[in-house]
Parts: C-alpha cells; sequence; structure tokens
C-alpha cells in the first residue's frame, strides 16, 4: 500500500526547509568572503599577493572552519571589499556552529523536547504491521495531525518510514514504561492507540494510562488478539474505559458473510469446512461460523502444526459447537500425507470440501493451494494473505481459488472515529 502522493510532498518541504535555509545563508556567507579576497583585501597571516582563483577559493572554504584555518583579519583593499569580508568572518562560523548544534541536539535531545511543542495529536504504541495500517489510513483521513509512536525495538525497519514518510515524532521504549508515559504529554493528546503486538502490554499502558490522564476514557483504542484473553478482561474497567478491539475478527467477520455463507447457501447439504493453520485467525474464523453460520457445517478438520495444543486452547477459551463433528491434524500444511488424511475424510462425507488456507506464512498457504486443488478440483478454496499480492492475484486465478487480503479487510474495519 503506497503513501500518498500530496503526503510526500509535504513531508519532502517540511522536511528540506531547514536543509535549503542553511545552504543559501552559506552561500551567500561564501559569496561574501570570496567576492572580499578577490576584491583585493588581504589577511594579516597569510600571503594573497598574486592569489589565483583556486587558492581564494581555498581560503575561503577555511572561514567555515571552526578553529581550523587561520587566516588573521583583514587588511588592505577597498572599504566595500573589508566589509564584506568581516561579514563572512562573522556569519561563516555560526553556520557551522549552528549544524553542528543541531545534529548534536538530534542525538541527545530527551523526549520531552521532541513532543513539547504537541497538542491534539495521536499516540501510537507500536511500529509493527498493524501500526503502519492505520498510520496511513490516519494520514489519508488527516496530513497534519500531530502523530508520536512509540516502539521498544530501536532498529524496527518501519521507523524511518514513519518518522520520514508519515511525519511521525519516533520514540524509543517500552509503552507500558511509566517513564516513556509521562513524558507523552497524553493530558493533551487527541487519541491513544495500542497497538503492539503484546496483548498484555496493551492492555497494561492502557490501565497506566488511565490513572495518568482520566481524561483519555473512550478515546483509547487497544489490540488484543488472543480470543480468551479478550473474553477474559471483557469486563474489566480498562476494558470498559477503551475500545477493545481484534485485527483477525475484522477480516474473520468479512470472510465468514461475505464467502462462506454465500457458499453455503449454495449447497444443499451440510458442508465439511477445513482449518488449515489454526492459530488466532483459523480460530477466529471458526468463533465466527459458530456464531453466523451454525448449521450449515457438519464438520470441521482442524491443521496445524500445534493443531491439538491450539484446539485445546480453543476448546477451553471458546468451547466447540456440539452441532458438528471435528478432526485435528498435527501436521504441516505442505506434507501431502496430511492432505492424504484430509481426503479419506473428505470422501468419508461425500461432498466437496470448503478449504481455508489461513496460516500466518503467505508462501505457505499460496503453495498449499496447489496441493489442495490437485486433491480437490471442485473443492471450494480460499487462501489468506496479510497484504495484496499482485503475484498472489495470479496464482489465484491460475489455480481458481478464492484470495483476500487480511490488511484491506482490517483496515476497512477502522473506524472513522480512530482517526
Amino acid at each position: 500500500m503506497n503513501a500518498p502522493k500530496p503526503l510526500l510532498g509535504r513531508v519532502d518541504r517540511a522536511s528540506w526547509r531547514p536543509v535549503i535555509w542553511r545552504g543559501l545563508a552559506f552561500a551567500a556567507a561564501y559569496l561574501a568572503g570570496f567576492s572580499g579576497l578577490l576584491a583585493g583585501v588581504g589577511v594579516s597571516e597569510r600571503n594573497l599577493a598574486g592569489a589565483g582563483i583556486a587558492q581564494i577559493a581555498y581560503y575561503t572554504v577555511g572561514l567555515f572552519v571552526l578553529g581550523g584555518l587561520d587566516l588573521g583579519t583583514p587588511v588592505g583593499g577597498p572599504l566595500y571589499g573589508r566589509a564584506l569580508l568581516w561579514t563572512a568572518y562573522f556569519v561563516a562560523p555560526l553556520i557551522t556552529a549552528s549544524a553542528l548544534a543541531e545534529a548534536a541536539v538530534r542525538l541527545i535531545k530527551p523526549l520531552a523536547l521532541r513532543v513539547r511543542p504537541l497538542s491534539d495529536h495521536v499516540v501510537v504504541g507500536g511500529a509493527g504491521r498493524l501500526a503502519l495500517l492505520y498510520v496511513r489510513k490516519l494520514r489519508r483521513h488527516d496530513a497534519r495531525r500531530s502523530l508520536v509512536v512509540v516502539e521498544r525495538d530501536p532498529s524496527h525497519p518501519a521507523l524511518a518510514e514513519l518518522r520520514d514518510v508519515y511525519r511521525a515524532v519516533t520514540v524509543v521504549g517500552d509503552v507500558s514504561s511509566d517513564e516513556v508515559l509521562q513524558g507523552l504529554r497524553l493530558a493533551r493528546a487527541h487519541r491513544v492507540l495500542l497497538l503492539t503486538g503484546d496483548d498484555f502490554a496493551n492492555l497494561d499502558a492502557a490501565a497506566k494510562i488511565l490513572k495518568l490522564s482520566p481524561e483519555l476514557a473512550g478515546r483509547m483504542v487497544a489490540h488484543v488478539s488472543d480470543l480468551g484473553f479478550v473474553r477474559a478482561t471483557a469486563e474489566s474497567s480498562v476494558a470498559r474505559a477503551c475500545e477493545i478491539f481484534n485485527g483477525h475478527e475484522f477480516a474473520a467477520t468479512y470472510l465468514v458473510q461475505e464467502h462462506l455463507l454465500g457458499r453455503f447457501k449454495s449447497t444443499p447439504d451440510r458442508d465439511l469446512v477445513v482449518l488449515a493453520g489454526f492459530g488466532r485467525f483459523g480460530q477466529t474464523v471458526l468463533r465466527q461460523l459458530q456464531l453466523h453460520a451454525r448449521g450449515s457445517f457438519d464438520q470441521v478438520v482442524i491443521i496445524d502444526e500445534q493443531a491439538t495444543r491450539n484446539a485445546g486452547a480453543f476448546d477451553h477459551q471458546v468451547g466447540f459447537g456440539e452441532d458438528y463433528g471435528r478432526m485435528v491434524v498435527d501436521g504441516d500444511l505442505l506434507d501431502p500425507e496430511v492432505w492424504s488424511r484430509v481426503g479419506e475424510e473428505v470422501e468419508a462425507h461425500g461432498h466437496d470440501p470448503v478449504v481455508i488456507l489461513g496460516s500466518g506464512n503467505d508462501g505457505t498457504n499460496l503453495h498449499a493451494a496447489f496441493l489442495v486443488r490437485r486433491q480437490h478440483p471442485a473443492a471450494y478454496v480460499i487462501v489468506r494473505s496479510f497484504r495484496a499480492s499482485p503475484f498472489t492475484a495470479e496464482i489465484a486465478r491460475e489455480v481458481d481459488v478464492h484470495a483476500f487480503s487480511l490488511a484491506e479487510l482490517i483496515e476497512a474495519g477502522m473506524p472513522s472515529r480512530w482517526l
């Protein structure tokens, strides 16, 4: 997903403005010094009689060296030449010193100095894929909103993009840390979104923010991807004061309502559903099937390298329905033996299956689509990828499977009130 072009233009102008002004000042000071020397003004510590253009250019550059080239004071020559050279004497070191000072401040200035000018800003915890989705949508909606992104990993690859393209103040630190939170000017913030990959850190930060700035109640969003954690914390004061959301639930709800319900209605008998990949996304899909498609399927096959473990967690946290059977297969989605076992179950069922390839690896899902299509030519196959990909779309057309982008569905599901 590309950044909007108008924003890039504004970002480029804003980031280059100090450089342009300093460049103009350097050019003016250099021209003054060069013109003064060229006019015949001498210096007390150098003999410039007969100096050529190259020597004059070299000595003019020396004016910008702090504590470096010592030329002495201007002597002789026309009055206007001495005035130009004296101007360069005073201005050139100031330009050099200001550049060095700015570089030093950028390296060492504390969080308080960077966020002090901020007001009515948005604070985002985390710099991962979910945070990038939100920031991109925010910038399309409001290109001028001040933005602070807090990320624990100083080497996170998205930090440069967030800072340089989306004009975010990037803070390296733990968003659930008291010290970091106290420096974010939360009392003047417009909204806070806690989008790290750590469910506990998001909720812990939310609880601390409510204590520091209770006026943010109702203007906080916390991402919690674990279904059991969502259910366990649903009645907490934190959950009541901020909006808890699950990105996988956005996508799973769309998948069930826009794809699967229509498929179920088109088949006279109850379907067999294969969930290939039973992590948080696969579990969320099954929960949505149980909520919205009861009676439409009578058998579920779960495939995952940790299928038994994950199925046990789902049973404990959500619970399997009693109106369908289930088969749990521990194995690799790319193992032909796994699909042979699934084939036996499909044959016993007597109907073409619905296969949802929803592991966390986009390449694995696409590769598995070939295995499924060869073994079950008439199966209804859905392939999940995180972001839209021309390659995935092309392969999906060739193999005749349905591909959808998790990122697009999550972004579409983000309500306008978050912006």
